[in-house]
């Protein structure tokens, strides 16, 4: 079954699109791209782990529609990568293809997080803007960072500092791609429909408690039950507050604070993106206990549930000072002070801004 979830932009119905999802969908890409009409020339961008699995029946899809003109560039995976020497990298790659710059070229972002940021920023930048079309192949692609335009690539020490706000024509989403997925990815995807749970939906959260174990066993039934879910609500919130200013969207970086600042201090090697928001979650959850915000069993449902999924839980080995010094860069905070998405109870959270950095330290020293 095909389904067809639009989101639709109230400040701008021009930038509206549609979310495609179902399974082994990729062949009939080509002709939904057709449809659309809104390119000529198709540029992919990939990585290596990636194009092994599906570049083919991409490009055999598009030949099948008759999209004559293609080119492409693969590059190495890894979160690492997301930076600017690779956007400069994929700009002249996409110059050399576009030739006399008179062609009217759609990209098509074939991957994970880092390819579809990289690629989107690159589609809002090229010729001041050109479309692009996201194909999220990761659990976390699917509910998460394929949905909502938010583009870039990390900077220096701080995650996604520079980037830009572009929609998408289209997302089109086959939940094929999860059978080929590592174990550690389908964790790293599972923490952020946990994270939705938490923020806006307690019967959920309570689904995934009780079907994690078969969830993590790739069970169709329980991922599309999953999945639809998590893309309404992603939906429905950046629909409302398309560029991140009116204070609806900030709710989507619950464990995103100190989760970015896990990756940033460890240099994007240690933890993969699921797995540091897996852990800035519980740590979210701990300030909020001690904030008063939380009961404690509560905040004790959210850790078991992380730690069922498989994914790490604390933060041993990494020095406080340097995750301290990474989250005072988060872009969320407003003249130095710091905000944090808290739960409130499952399904609720709340902004909360100037937390003591005491507090914090405590929190991560407990975590140890």
């Amino acid at each position: 079954m095909i389904r067809k979830i639009p989101v639709r932009l109230t400040t701008g119905t021009d930038r509206s699109y549609n979310i495609i999802i179902g399974n082994n969908i990729l062949g009939n890409l080509g002709k939904a791209l057709k449809a659309l009409n809104c390119g000529t020339s198709v540029f992919i961008i990939t990585d290596n782990n990636v194009a092994r699995l599906y570049l083919k029946i991409i490009v055999s899809s598009l030949k099948k529609a008759g999209f004559a003109d293609t080119g492409k560039i693969i590059l190495p995976a890894g979160e690492e990568r997301k930076n600017s020497g690779t956007f400069l990298r994929i700009l002249n790659a996409l110059y050399d293809f576009d030739r006399n710059q008179q062609k009217k070229i759609v990209i098509l972002t074939l991957g994970g997080g880092v390819v579809g940021d990289l690629g989107g920023f690159v589609a809002a930048s090229y010729r001041r803007g050109i479309n692009y079309i996201q194909i999220p192949t990761t659990l976390l692609g699917l509910v998460d960072c394929g949905l909502g335009g938010k583009t870039g690539f990390n900077f220096r020490k701080a995650k996604n500092l520079i980037g830009a706000f572009w929609q998408p024509r289209l997302v089109y989403m086959d939940t094929l791609v999860i059978k080929t997925l590592p174990l550690r990815e389908l964790r790293c995807g599972l923490a952020e429909t946990i994270k939705y749970g938490v923020i806006k939906d307690k019967n959920l959260f309570s689904f995934l408690e009780n079907n994690i174990s078969g969830l993590l066993k790739r069970k169709s039934l329980l991922l599309n039950k999953i999945i639809p879910i998590c893309i309404k609500i992603k939906a429905k919130i950046t629909s409302a507050d398309e560029r991140d200013d009116k204070d609806i969207r900030i709710i989507l970086n619950y464990g995103h604070t100190l989760g970015h600042a896990l990756e940033a201090a460890t240099n994007y090697r240690k933890f993969n993106h699921g797995e540091a928001v897996g852990i800035g979650m519980v740590l979210a959850a701990k300030l909020a206990v001690k904030l008063g915000l939380i009961q404690a069993k509560d905040a004790g449902r959210i850790e078991s549930l992380i730690f069922a999924a498989g994914l790490p839980v604390s933060v041993k080995g990494i020095p406080e000072n340097k995750i301290l010094a990474s989250m005072r860069r988060d872009k969320k905070f407003i003249s130095g002070v710091n905000r944090f998405v808290l739960p409130a109870g499952i399904g609720r959270v709340v902004v909360t801004e100037n937390i003591p950095e005491s507090m914090i330290r405590k929190v991560l020293s407990e975590r140890r």
